[in-house]
């Protein structure tokens, strides 16, 4: 992978795979409710659907048309601290996909009435991600463990806030986050070097010039919180977080791995023995979600309301066992595997490489290359794991949510809270 700076400031990752027939195209900005306050929480997620609403030379129909009409795939997504628009094509149509791209980045309308319609697009995803009880418990777990730091806000926002969104509202956040330095273009599959950049700079000339914006600052739990929604539902969606590892640290891949032995798939520890050995859930699994400077090691559950605190009861014996105990040079040795293998096995595509290539250089401003990321994770010993699911689950730290048929006073509550 090469990067190369515009001659504006603006970086592109650029990866040739010259034995495909595609070319994923991908422009990220440093946005997403990192850089939102209480007043304009969801602004980031907003504007990565207006621009999808019309541009100076193009109408809503048209930009979805021509895209559509070439058989490719244009989209975005909205993350807790990036905006990603991307595209994915044939390798002889990437004019019109640059095109189209980088014209939604730099020149949306924002029409006044375009806008009130789109609120109410968002209003009812906002809605919708409510009737999920199993989301709703991972956005309250968010709040409970970050007790007020930026990550602990929601990507959509709140309904209310949303409502009040203005234009001005709109100008005044892309005139702070879309800019030169805030902005990072990602390509990867078959194409010409000297022409994809030189339509990259072209189509760029007259972004914002701007510097990148200060990423999260570090957070470590300090005041464990549990909060409770109570819902008439027939589970109970119980989310545990316990403290996680920042993207840049040296124990991300020893986290990811324990991760994995603990609910990362069937073989993992929760797995076989909350659900094959007992029957209490159909789901459950841990995963480690990091940010630039923070992170947090979540486990999530759901069972019937009567199970519940045997379910908590369960992965808290699981979680004393392995940081009291360790895992198992077995455990050791099939984690470095399994991570290696999803690792190499997700960049088996040119949007893959895309995304990774993108995200990383956007965040941490350094993409390691397969080989260096490969090498790290085969460095992890069995006694950097162990050392490192002793610090993780420490229960005085940890935070909970849970969702569905339980009480503030409930048994489950009351033993969550015993824990701190």
């Amino acid at each position: 992978m090469e990067q190369v700076l515009l001659s504006n400031g603006i970086r592109v990752c650029l990866e040739e795979l010259p034995h495909l027939r595609s070319i994923s195209l991908g422009i990220w900005v440093g946005a997403g409710c990192f850089a939102e306050t209480e007043e304009n929480n969801g602004i980031s997620h907003f504007i990565e659907h207006m621009v999808f609403k019309g541009t100076k030379k193009r109408s809503a129909r048209e930009i979805a048309g021509c895209i559509d009409a070439l058989g490719g795939q244009l989209n975005a997504y909205t993350a807790k601290e990036c905006t990603c628009f991307y595209v994915n094509i044939l390798r002889e149509h990437y004019e019109t996909a640059a095109d189209v791209l980088c014209d939604l980045v730099t020149s949306p309308r924002f029409d006044i009435e375009d806008m009130e319609r789109e609120k109410g697009v968002v209003l009812e995803e906002i809605a919708m991600v409510q009737d999920a009880p199993d989301e709703v418990a991972l956005d309250l777990l968010a709040e409970a463990y970050y007790h007020g730091h930026p990550l602990g806000r929601t990507i959509l926002g709140p309904a209310e806030t949303v409502r009040r969104l203005t234009r001005a509202d709109v100008d005044a956040y892309r005139a702070r986050a879309y800019t030169t330095g805030n902005l990072v273009v990602s390509v990867a599959g078959s194409f010409d070097r000297k022409n994809i950049l030189s339509l990259l700079e072209e189509k760029l000339a007259d972004m914002p010039r701007g510097k990148e914006l200060d990423k999260a600052p570090a957070f470590f739990p300090q005041k464990p919180c549990v909060k409770v929604i109570k819902k008439e539902i027939e589970q109970v969606n119980l989310c545990l977080a316990f403290p996680g590892v920042a993207q840049t640290s040296d124990e991300y891949y020893t986290q990811t791995m324990l991760a994995n032995i603990f609910g990362g798939g069937m073989s993992s520890r929760l797995f076989q023995r909350v659900r094959e050995e007992h029957g209490m859930t159909y789901a459950i699994y841990a995963y480690l979600s990091s940010a630039v400077r923070s992170g947090v090691f979540t486990v999530y559950a759901g069972m019937n309301p009567n199970q519940a605190t045997e379910v908590w009861r369960l992965i808290g014996d699981e979680a004393d066992k392995i940081a009291r105990h360790g895992v198992t040079q077995q455990e050791w040795k099939e984690a470095r595997e399994q991570l290696k293998g999803s690792f190499v096995l997700g960049l088996e595509s040119a949007s893959a490489r895309m995304t990774r290539n993108g995200r990383v250089t956007l965040l941490n401003g350094y993409t390691a290359t397969v080989d260096e990321v490969l090498t790290k994770i085969d460095g992890v010993s069995k006694e950097e794991l162990d050392a490192c699911a002793r610090k993780t689950f420490d229960r005085s730290r940890m935070s909970a949510a849970a969702v569905g048929k339980c009480e503030e006073d409930g048994e489950l509550v009351k033993q969550l809270c015993a824990e701190k």
